[in-house]
């Protein structure tokens, strides 16, 4: 897959000007995807209505997710997309999820990051797509950060998600 570009454009799902475009060629031709980083809503141009990877994401997405999709034209223009909040981990980081606000009918975003587990407990963590592995690492479900639905972006500064060393650290 050869990365082609990225620029920002206006979101479909909020108007924002904060809405990450990038394009790629693949084996199948060239995908744009967008991540709106106000609104944290993701999608590509494969998303179309009746789609073999829109049927793969409704039956392995979370009912929460399918129940806040929204349908739009992409930046620019072209065939209807489904657009979903996206949920982001990072091993080593931690976690961005949509998370129902209590006694609501509304949502925002929730940040939890990642602890070291002590040497003397990872046995404890046995990594099952890796046997014989150990994770390092663990979410921090007591210490969660919760953001409104507009705030992706600040969710994502949270985690780390910008840090220049983010790359290096992840590899």
């Amino acid at each position: 897959m050869k990365h082609l570009g990225d620029k920002l454009v206006n979101s479909p799902i909020c108007d924002s000007d904060a809405c990450y475009e990038s394009e790629f060629q693949t084996a199948n031709g060239p995908v744009k995807t967008w991540l709106c980083m106000t609104s944290g809503y993701t999608t590509n141009t494969t998303m179309t209505e009746n789609s073999e990877e829109l049927k793969f994401t409704l039956e392995h997405t979370a009912e929460m997710i399918k129940d806040l999709r929204q349908d739009h034209e992409p930046p620019g223009g072209g065939e209807v997309l489904a657009w979903f909040p996206t949920a982001i981990t990072l091993p080593n980081k931690g976690m961005i999820f949509p998370e129902p606000i209590k006694d609501t009918n509304d949502w925002g975003w929730t940040v939890v990051k990642a602890i070291p587990i002590p040497e003397e407990d990872q046995h404890k963590y046995p990594d099952a797509t890796n046997p014989g592995t150990f994770y390092k690492h663990k979410m921090d479900m007591e210490n969660m950060k919760r953001f409104d639905k507009l705030c992706f972006m600040d969710a994502a500064e949270e985690l780390g998600m910008f840090d220049r060393n983010l790359v290096e650290n992840e590899d």
